[in-house]
């Protein structure tokens, strides 16, 4: 049995599988692909404007390699996943001749689009999409420099899927990089279904609150990244870029902010602290005052703080908790559903209920304009991955507060200074700034 009936029998349960001859110059060549993954009707249309132009003295398969390009293979697990990405394979009338060509395909991803999960103010409006061959032209279209490297990677044995490394060679650390490409080629064989995959063959530490890495959509950013010494790495058909290692600076500092003046930038960094840090520790401030040490308040304001929360049957820190409960589940529901239905979601979460609770004496008002400052206040760090790390640090604050008020304040955020300090993302302090202070190009 020759390659082309094992091809065939080993397809032979796939609809989609194709096998048909076809003629050029009087010489009988036999295809085979998926019907799916292929333009046929402009395939062949290309082959056939070959006709006029075949020599007889020249093997067709020659002639054709020599004007579409493709590979000659000669194992069947060669030809499977060719055909499986979308390529037309060729084989001679006896089957000992095959080539793989890559002609053309329908239109199975979407368009370059505008970003739709960071908003874009004064940057390129260009997104990453889930074909890794358009994203890797996007980047390349946007530096155009020599050093920049692109090395791909094929990994899984059952589902292979392909990985792209990128970086700038004249200002990543080359320890660095040579890090990272072990670890790809180290573990070729293991099963990329997701990022949680794709993180644990890097060797990431499973629980840290950390982020490792910084996701993005915007190939704007990831050209800042790169120009800094960072790794980018696609995932092929996941629609963003991973920007390696992730610093706390990522938290406020963004490419877009430097397409306004210096005033204008240090302005809207000094917004993003600020929101940083009224997540971070409202919550809990609100609890040690209200609970613990209400005689830090000037008589009026707890006196004030006392009759919002007259008739409130229990403890302000189960006040918060429920509250804060609520809130999260209003936005991941405003979140996962439509768009179309989202707003009305928050309409209904954020005024309705929080109305409604009120009234009914479960939550005091005070606690409402908190938990909305809050979750403001949140969203206005950078990267919807950071904004989860503060979302939940800020309940480690909230129950050490509930324990020993505002002391328990200062010590959750010097305990959280000191696990930031302790962390450390592909073996660079979280802490830095850059790449470049992070230790030396050897």
């Amino acid at each position: 049995m020759n390659l082309y009936d094992q091809v065939n029998q080993y397809f032979e349960e796939s609809s989609d599988f194709v096998k048909e001859e076809f003629l050029i110059h009087n010489k009988k060549i036999q295809l085979c692909y998926f019907e799916s993954l292929v333009n046929i009707n402009e395939s062949r249309n290309s082959l056939l404007l070959l006709e006029p132009y075949a020599n007889e003295s020249i093997n067709v398969f020659d002639q054709i390699f020599s004007t579409f390009g493709g590979a000659y293979v000669k194992s069947l697990d060669e030809i499977a996943q060719s055909l499986l990405r979308g390529r037309i394979g060729l084989f001679s009338e006896d089957g000992s001749t095959i080539l793989m060509l890559n002609l053309l395909h329908p239109q199975i991803s979407r368009a370059i689009s505008p970003p739709q999960t960071e908003s874009v103010l004064s940057s390129s409006f260009d997104a990453f999409t889930e074909d890794i061959n358009t994203n890797i032209g996007m980047l390349r279209s946007k530096i155009t420099a020599n050093h920049l490297i692109v090395s791909s990677y094929s990994v899984g044995s059952f589902n292979p899927r392909q990985i792209s490394m990128f970086y700038i060679k004249s200002r990543s650390q080359k320890k660095f990089v040579n890090h990272i490409n072990s670890l790809l080629e180290k573990h070729k064989d293991t099963e990329i279904e997701s990022i949680q995959d794709l993180s644990k063959m890097l060797g990431l530490p499973k629980y840290s609150l950390v982020p490792p890495f910084l996701s993005t959509e915007l190939p704007s950013e990831s050209v800042r990244h790169l120009m800094e010494g960072r790794i980018i790495i696609f995932l092929d058909h996941h629609p963003f870029a991973m920007a390696m290692p992730g610093f706390v600076t990522d938290l406020w500092s963004m490419q877009g902010d430097r397409n306004y003046p210096f005033v204008y930038m240090i302005t809207i960094r000094m917004v993003r602290i600020l929101g940083l840090f009224v997540s971070l520790l409202a919550p809990g401030l609100y609890v040690a005052l209200v609970a613990v040490n209400p005689e830090v308040l000037r008589i009026q304001l707890a006196l004030s703080v006392a009759l919002s929360r007259e008739g409130v049957p229990y403890p302000a820190l189960v006040e918060a908790l429920f509250m804060l409960g609520i809130l999260e589940m209003v936005i991941e529901a405003s979140i996962r559903l439509p768009k179309s239905i989202g707003p009305t979601t928050t309409m209904v979460g954020g005024i309705i209920l929080g109305q409604a609770v009120v009234q009914a004496k479960l939550v005091s008002n005070l606690l409402i304009i908190i938990l909305a400052a809050t979750t403001i206040a949140n969203f206005t760090l950078v990267s919807y991955q950071n904004a989860y790390m503060i979302r939940i640090l800020k309940y480690v604050v909230l129950l050490i507060s509930a324990v020993y008020g505002l002391l328990g304040t200062l010590v959750g955020v010097v305990w959280i200074c000191f696990y930031l300090s302790s962390m450390t993302t592909f073996h660079y302090p979280y802490v830095n700034s850059s790449i470049k202070s992070g230790g030396s190009n050897e």
